[in-house]
């Protein structure tokens, strides 16, 4: 996984796994011979972008890899469907809000109820509540996301959304912060849901 740049404040990395081990797994050995391995696929401006009304900047969000047979419509379905659920809680965690602010009390929006709980014990990596009463205003710089999808029958059965997000803070804690890393997710009762995470967070 890709590192953040080295910074003078806080860095950290926390992993989530369990389950994780149960997706990995799949996607490297079940990729079909009839799809196509490597290449990214081309993003149309409706499909490629989800854009939040608080924040302009758009997120970018493609696929890198299809294991599996998975049609092309429920290809773009699952990119705007799990673009969203990271976009919900970047906007949770990082983005949104009014600054100051310390509490971030439904900071995890899309996640199980399992990672739910894990990640409220890392609310320092995973939200913005040690810094967020020294900031004053969230703008962001860069909001990339790239899917590895585990298909079957047709259908897709798993994601590893990897992302990146990098976001620019005014007020005593002025600075830059990326977060990134990777997201887990598996689709449950009808919608896209985080069950694991390996996630990094640097500031300068």
């Amino acid at each position: 996984m890709p590192r953040p740049a080295p910074g003078r404040a806080h860095r950290a990395r926390r992993r989530l796994v369990g389950l994780a081990l149960v997706l990995l797994v799949p996607l490297a050995s079940c990729q079909s011979a009839d799809e196509p391995a490597s290449a990214p696929e081309r993003l149309s401006r409706n499909d490629a972008q989800a854009t939040l009304t608080s924040h302009p900047a758009p997120t970018r969000t493609g696929i890198h890899r299809v294991h599996g047979r998975l049609p092309v419509a429920r290809r773009k379905a699952v990119r705007r469907q799990v673009g969203a659920v990271v976009d919900r809680w970047w906007e949770a965690s990082y983005l949104g809000g009014t600054y100051p602010r310390s509490r971030f009390p439904a900071a995890f929006p899309g996640f199980t109820a399992a990672a739910e709980q894990r990640a409220r014990a890392d609310k320092a990596l995973l939200t913005n509540q040690t810094g967020g009463p020294r900031i004053e205003s969230v703008t962001p710089r860069k909001r990339r996301i790239t899917l590895d999808i585990l298909a079957t029958g047709g259908r897709a059965r798993a994601v590893t959304a990897h992302f990146v997000l990098a976001f620019d803070t005014t007020g005593p804690k002025t600075g830059t912060t990326t977060v990134r890393g990777r997201l887990f997710l598996t689709h449950k009762r009808g919608a896209w849901r985080i069950f694991g995470y390996d996630v990094a967070k640097g500031a300068r």
